[in-house]
């Protein structure tokens, strides 16, 4: 089970830096800064940023945003619930602990599904194939990610248990260096490490998104005063990733040309990561697909007892005012 306690603490490590200077965490409305958490794992926010577009659009409005750079959700969602960011954007399970341990969070948006984000490696050596071959075995997992609950599903989708493996819980970085090293048989990852890995010529993948029929997300959040009283601001931002997005999709290989450095891939590889998760748009408020496919996963978590209480989606979704 997540120890929601020491989950509270990461913060300190990843994001404290973003408290200082900002004064009190209620805003009136329209803020004079946002604050906004970003991962290069999230594409269409990562290449919002690089754009700047969101900076030129803003400053017309007398309003700064501030980028504040983390490896997973985890510890966004905390940084969120702590006040010390605005906005927030992750795959579809850091909000599900997120609420579990009280943040007062909305969810603001969310967009389309992009399975191959998602995958389960092992050494290209390995003689591990099948689920069965991972059972007794240990599989590398940033716990509480997108990455946990994909394993979850493989194994139960092949008639066999979460339990059947050892999961060892590490960071990205350190579950790809555990399974080059052999510490670990498997390592379930994510773009951009995932590609990166893949590039190396030293991994092959064992299951993907598609495969197990992971619908992966990436997800808006938003402090819920800070969206309620920053409505417009909060839809303008989306309609920004909207067109972001459009624009990755029409012009996959200049975005690969001129972002790769900034993401830490090597052109090729960026390339091959757009296209595997290409999606014509689409970002927009949650709708009743999404939020049962979020209940799902909250459900599933607590009842491995990963998570110590139920959790409804509903009470943390934000209907935007008119």
């Amino acid at each position: 089970m997540i120890n929601l306690k020491s989950f509270a603490k990461t913060i300190a490590l990843f994001a404290g830096a973003a408290i200082i200077g900002y004064g009190s965490p209620a805003l009136s409305q329209e803020a004079k800064k946002v604050r906004i958490g970003w991962q290069k794992g999230v594409f269409n926010e990562a290449i919002l940023k690089a754009e700047g577009s969101l900076e030129r659009m803003f400053k017309d409005k007398g309003i700064e945003v501030q980028w504040v750079e983390f490896q997973v959700g985890p510890p966004m969602m905390e940084a969120l619930n702590v006040g010390s960011l605005d906005i927030a954007a992750a795959a579809n399970t850091p909000p599900i602990f997120a609420q579990v341990a009280g943040a007062d969070m909305v969810y603001v948006a969310a967009e389309a599904p992009t399975p191959g984000d998602q995958q389960i490696l092992v050494r290209k050596d390995s003689n591990i194939h099948t689920a069965q071959d991972l059972v007794g075995k240990k599989v590398a997992i940033p716990k509480g990610s997108m990455a946990h609950y994909m394993v979850i599903k493989y194994m139960e989708s092949n008639g066999l248990k979460f339990s059947d493996i050892v999961p060892a819980y590490l960071s990205p970085a350190d579950g790809r260096a555990s399974l080059e090293s052999g510490a670990v048989a498997a390592w379930a990852a994510f773009d951009p490490l995932m590609a990166g890995a893949e590039a190396g010529g030293q991994v092959r993948v064992l299951a993907d998104g598609f495969q197990v029929k992971v619908n992966n997300r990436q997800m808006y959040f938003a402090r819920r005063e800070f969206a309620e009283k920053n409505p417009q601001l909060i839809k303008q931002l989306v309609d920004e990733v909207r067109k972001t997005s459009q624009y990755i999709y029409n012009h996959t290989a200049e975005v690969a040309a001129k972002h790769a450095g900034f993401i830490g891939l090597d052109q090729p590889t960026f390339k091959t990561v757009l296209d595997r998760n290409k999606v014509n748009e689409i970002i927009s408020p949650l709708n009743e697909e999404v939020i049962k496919e979020q209940q799902a996963l909250a459900d599933t978590f607590h009842r491995l007892k990963i998570t110590p209480k139920v959790v409804d989606i509903r009470k943390a979704v934000w209907t935007p005012s008119n």
